[in-house]
């Protein structure tokens, strides 16, 4: 396990404008080290990871972790984490579902598909701050995570 605290390259996957910036205001505020990318859905998301599509001429670079809400148009949460499982390229990726359902289904579902982690988002900025401080500690000072 490491031990000191690095910058977290994190892609944000949700389709709610309110809850991407609320995630992104808390993670500034709490001063975690980070960089935080965000796509609105799926398919744009997993464009951008296989270097595909308008993202075809970036450089290949992949995050330390992905943050998926599983209802979104297009593609939704629990179809992204089975593709990117799927993919020999993506598939040691952390993927943390980040959602407003808190239904048994949907986090069985999460698990089954790969998902490292499942956190029921907060309706409030207090909410917001607990949740994504314990999360910070952990993936930043706790877990190793895959180069």
């Amino acid at each position: 396990m490491s031990g000191s605290i690095r910058r977290l390259n994190i892609l944000l996957v949700d389709d709610s404008d309110d809850d991407a910036l609320m995630a992104r205001t808390t993670l500034e505020h709490l001063g975690l080290p980070h960089k935080i990318k965000t796509f609105c859905d799926g398919r744009q998301a997993l464009d951008y990871l296989r270097c595909a599509g308008k993202y075809a001429d970036r450089k290949p670079a992949l995050p330390d972790l992905l943050l998926v809400d599983i209802n979104m148009p297009l593609m939704d949460g629990l179809s992204f984490l089975r593709a990117i499982k799927e993919d020999a390229a993506l598939k040691k990726l952390p993927v943390i579902m980040l959602t407003s359902s808190t239904a048994r289904e949907d986090i069985t579902r999460s698990f089954e598909a790969g998902a490292a982690s499942y956190l029921a988002k907060p309706n409030n900025f207090e909410g917001y701050k607990k949740l994504l401080h314990s999360f910070g500690n952990y993936w930043l000072t706790v877990s190793a995570l895959p180069e």
